[in-house]
């Protein structure tokens, strides 16, 4: 498969749309860093799941694209978090850190 550069930018909406669709079912989440590292995991997890599936047993393409949304809010959200600057984000070192 050949990457497609991010040239579809709805893709960009759907991870917003699931965004929302997490904060509506969750709300607003404060975890760990190494929690928010498991529940990534879990969520790369299934992704793998789809895409074997849909490549030895010919299952949808639907699953894949929604997993992958998934993830890639996920990750993004954990991204956020680290960025410098941001009003509650995680300090990026132990020694920056007030716990």
């Amino acid at each position: 498969m050949k990457d497609q550069q991010l040239k579809d930018t709805r893709l960009f909406e759907e991870v917003m749309q699931e965004n929302r669709r997490q904060v509506e079912k969750w709300g607003i989440q404060d975890h760990t860093p190494f929690e928010w590292m498991l529940y990534l995991s879990e969520e790369f997890g299934e992704l793998a799941q789809a895409i074997a599936e849909n490549y030895y047993r010919v299952g949808g393409l639907d699953a894949v694209v929604k997993e992958a949304i998934q993830v890639a809010t996920l990750a993004l959200k954990i991204a956020e978090m680290y960025q410098p600057g941001r009003d509650g984000g995680i300090a990026g070192t132990a020694g920056e850190r007030e716990d």
